[in-house]
C-alpha cells in the first residue's frame, strides 16, 4: 500500500458540522482531506494543538497511559480505506518487537497520534478517492459528496469560529433539541476551556 505522510492543516466547524482537514507532506498535487469528525473528538484533537491539558485525564489521555504501562508504544496511524462512505484507519503498536495493527476511528487515531507524537499517514487510494484540490484555503475541484470519520456528507465549508464559540452554538442545539445528556458533557467541555484560559 503507497502511504503519503499527512498532517493537519485546519479544523473547522462547517455547515454540517467539524471538519479536519490533512494535507500530504511533500506531494506534487495540492489536496488535503476533509474528515468530518463529532465535538467531543474535535475537543480531544484541538486541546493537543492548542496546548491545553485538562485537569484529569480525558479518554485518549487515559488510554496513552496504558499503552507504555502496558510496554507498547504508538508507531503511526494510518487513515487506509473508505467503506460506504466511511473512512477507516489503523493505529500501529509496537511491543517488543511485534506490530500490533488495531482498527479505529480516523478521529480516535489523529487524537492518539498527537498525543504519542506519531506520523499519521493516508493511503493514496484514500487521497485519490477524497482529496480535494486547495488553493487560497478555498476548494477549487469540490466533488458531489465528501466522505466523514462518521458518514456526514458535506458540500462546502463556513467561516470557521474559535473552539469556544462552537462548543457554545451545540449546547444552545442540544437544549433546544432537549438533548440534556448532551448539553451538560458541553456545557462541562465549555467551563474547562474557560477555566484553562
Amino acid at each position: 500500500m503507497d502511504l503519503i505522510e499527512v498532517k493537519i492543516s485546519d479544523i473547522t466547524l462547517t455547515n454540517v458540522g467539524f471538519a479536519i482537514f490533512l494535507k500530504p507532506q511533500d506531494y506534487p498535487e495540492q489536496k488535503v482531506v476533509p474528515i468530518f469528525i463529532g465535538p467531543l473528538e474535535t475537543h480531544a484533537i484541538t486541546s493537543v494543538l492548542d496546548g491545553i491539558t485538562p485537569p484529569r485525564p480525558m479518554t485518549h489521555d487515559l488510554i496513552m497511559m496504558f499503552i507504555p504501562a502496558l510496554g507498547a508504544q504508538v508507531v503511526k496511524v494510518t487513515i487506509d480505506e473508505i467503506v460506504d462512505n466511511t473512512f477507516y484507519a489503523k493505529i500501529s503498536l509496537r511491543k517488543d518487537e511485534e506490530i500490533f495493527l488495531i482498527d479505529a476511528r480516523p478521529s480516535d487515531s489523529i487524537a492518539l497520534a498527537l498525543r504519542a507524537d506519531a506520523p499519521i499517514f493516508i493511503s493514496k487510494k484514500v487521497l485519490d478517492e477524497a482529496g480535494v484540490s486547495m488553493k487560497s484555503n478555498e476548494f477549487l475541484g469540490v466533488k458531489d459528496e465528501f466522505v466523514s470519520d462518521e458518514s456526514t456528507i458535506l458540500n462546502e465549508p463556513s467561516t470557521p469560529k474559535s473552539n469556544l464559540e462552537i462548543l457554545q452554538d451545540k449546547l444552545d442545539k442540544a437544549i433546544t433539541d432537549e438533548e440534556y445528556e448532551t448539553a451538560a458533557k458541553l456545557r462541562d467541555q465549555i467551563k474547562k476551556i474557560i477555566d484553562n484560559t
